[in-house]
């Protein structure tokens, strides 16, 4: 019984290591199928950590103004300026490609995206 409560924690914390929200996680192209924005997460040859976040509809480029990765959800904080819309996105991850996003704006609103490309 000692064994199988062992091998059981042992399951479930490779588990959710496997999912931790991290930079190296991100990197990648996702999208919202044109529901919001298509995101690209990459590093500089200067191993900065850039995000670069796209309306689906304009294509026009949003402001990203911040970020947090706080234990296993990533926050941006995004201006697109010809709206004068601004939000606050909280990212968690549903599994390896697919992350749910919480949308804090005049706009508020659900919206799941999924990995299109590795980088």
């Amino acid at each position: 019984m000692r064994n199988l409560f062992i091998i059981t924690a042992l399951a479930l914390s490779l588990f959710s290591n496997a999912q931790k929200m991290s930079k190296k996680f991100l990197e990648g192209e996702w999208t919202s199928n044109g529901e919001a924005t298509e995101i690209l997460f990459s590093f500089t040859d200067k191993k900065e950590f850039l995000i670069q976040e796209i309306s689906s509809t304009s294509g026009r480029p949003l402001d990203v103004i911040s970020y947090e990765i706080t234990k296993n959800t990533l926050y941006v904080r995004a201006y697109f300026e010809p709206n004068d819309f601004e939000s606050i996105t909280k990212f968690t991850i549903l599994d390896k490609n697919t992350m749910a996003a919480h949308i804090v704006s005049d706009y508020p609103g659900y919206v799941i995206y999924k990995r299109t490309k590795n980088n």
